[in-house]
């Protein structure tokens, strides 16, 4: 496996190399589109442009083959330090490919607690990376990117609204519905994010 970032290949000399390496970056995540209306978009426009500031960065590992088998999109500025993408080919997980991605994010981002989303259903495939590094979930917000998917944050917020109290009183009922001591004023179904119910 061989590690290496987009910024390597920003010279003119190297200009096939970066078109071939970010094309093959976004046709092996098209699937994402899906869940994340406008991410080609995003990708070309934002990600990729944005690799010619200090600002942004992809960072990938290459199989034996040349084949990219995991990236991350990475933003550094005033305001947030980002993993914006995280992906490893399913092939190679459980392989280390994913912890060695985060290693070299950590790094350029220059913290261990960078602001970073999942979704409910990848919360699990993460679950050891959240706990290893301490991350602290701080906000759940629904439909931020796609109607009725909610996206867990840690480390940061997506949106300008502190959720902490929210997530405090979500996480005391979940504790009393865990230990069973739920009362019938606990009801669940009364708490929301952004006005829509859990």
């Amino acid at each position: 496996m061989k590690i290496d970032e987009i910024k390597r290949y920003l010279t003119a000399d190297k200009k096939d190399e970066f078109i071939k390496i970010t094309n093959d970056i976004y046709q092996t995540t098209e699937h994402l589109n899906k869940n994340y209306p406008g991410y080609k978009e995003w990708f070309f426009d934002k990600q990729v442009k944005g690799c010619f500031t200090p600002k942004r960065n992809i960072i990938f590992i290459r199989n034996e083959t040349d084949e990219i088998i995991g990236f991350s999109c990475l933003k550094k500025d005033d305001e947030e330090c980002k993993i914006c993408t995280l992906y490893v080919n399913p092939n190679y997980r459980m392989s280390g490919v994913g912890s060695l991605l985060l290693e070299e994010s950590i790094k350029f981002l220059e913290t261990t607690k960078p602001l970073i989303t999942f979704t409910e259903d990848k919360l699990p495939m993460f679950a050891k990376i959240i706990e290893k590094y301490n991350w602290e979930l701080t906000e759940i917000v629904d439909g931020i990117y796609n109607k009725g998917i909610k996206e867990f944050c840690f480390n940061g917020q997506l949106s300008k609204r502190d959720y902490r109290k929210e997530l405090l009183e979500i996480l005391r009922k979940l504790s009393k519905v865990a230990n069973g001591k739920l009362e019938q004023n606990d009801s669940l179904d009364k708490l929301s994010i952004k006005n829509k119910k859990l």
